[in-house]
């Protein structure tokens, strides 16, 4: 490109823009996160803090850098989950960290992800402030037949919007005192369901919901959200079940997992699943 590069605020009206950025600029860096499928979805969402939300635009219409935020509240208190990205030829000009600005200067804590290999990325989340706190695996699995132990009593169906309040207790008893995750408020759970092309599969037993599975398509491949069972009733079989049920009608899938989840890992390894990327958790406390 050619000409001025300016930073200002993100409007709606960026969505399109946003979304070929990513794919222009991920052509070119493999690292850049494929957010574009999602962004609308994100933006949308009742914990998008668009407030934090910066975007790059070039005097030719286009978009060369984006930031993000959501907010999140985990253990160790609230934060916001954080994301910026440039265009590469446009890397090493102060760009993102004017785009990173906002939330910087704000207070608040914050949370990245970074490709253990991006080390561009790297490197300026560590010029940021920002300190590594752990890892998520990125795996995916490519087809094949998933076989569920027969379990006597257990039901899978596919939840349905009277399932709300089911749901969220679920999301809550299911993630207390999990320090990586972050359970659905009751308006998320009410907006699973109007996706129409998500799936959200609910297991029973004995009148009693004792997990669920929620994912969305990306593309032709099924992008596995959230596996949760209560913890009572884990090791059993009902999570191989309900990723069973989700995976007989996918030609591939993907989905994120903590690195220090070996339970889960060793799962998703059984049915197929392998790791493609491994991600830091980068978090920039305030106190």
């Amino acid at each position: 490109m050619s000409g001025v590069v300016t930073v200002r605020r993100f409007v709606h009206g960026d969505l399109a823009a946003a979304a070929r950025f990513c794919d222009a600029a991920r052509a070119l860096d493999a690292c850049i996160e494929p957010f574009g499928q999602r962004l609308a979805a994100i933006a949308t969402g009742s914990r998008a803090a668009l407030e934090f939300w910066r975007v790059a635009g070039g005097e030719d219409g286009a978009l060369y850098g984006v930031a993000l935020a959501a907010f999140r509240e985990s253990a160790g208190g609230a934060l916001y989950d954080f994301y910026a990205a440039v265009h590469p030829s446009l890397r090493r000009q102060g760009l993102g960290r004017a785009l990173s600005e906002p939330a910087l200067g704000s207070g608040v804590s914050l949370r990245a992800r970074v490709r253990d290999d991006a080390r561009p990325g790297r490197a300026f989340a560590s010029a940021l402030g920002f300190v590594e706190t752990g890892a998520q695996l990125s795996l995916q699995w490519s087809g094949g037949q998933v076989e569920a132990r027969p379990m006597s009593g257990l039901r899978i169906r596919r939840a349905a919007r009277r399932d709300e309040q089911v749901l969220q207790k679920l999301s809550e008893d299911a993630w207390a005192g999990a320090p990586d995750i972050i359970a659905s408020r009751p308006d998320e759970i009410e907006q699973l369901f109007t996706e129409e092309d998500r799936l959200v599969l609910l297991a029973e037993s004995a009148n009693r919901a004792l997990g669920y599975l929620s994912a969305v398509p990306l593309g032709r491949t099924l992008g596995i959200e959230e596996v949760a069972v209560l913890p009572e009733f884990r090791r059993r079989g009902i999570a191989r079940t309900l990723l069973a049920h989700a995976l007989a009608q996918a030609k591939a899938a993907v989905l994120s997992v903590s690195e220090s989840n070996i339970p889960g890992r060793a799962l998703y390894r059984a049915l197929g699943f392998r790791q493609t990327a491994r991600r830091l958790v980068l978090e920039l406390r305030r106190r």
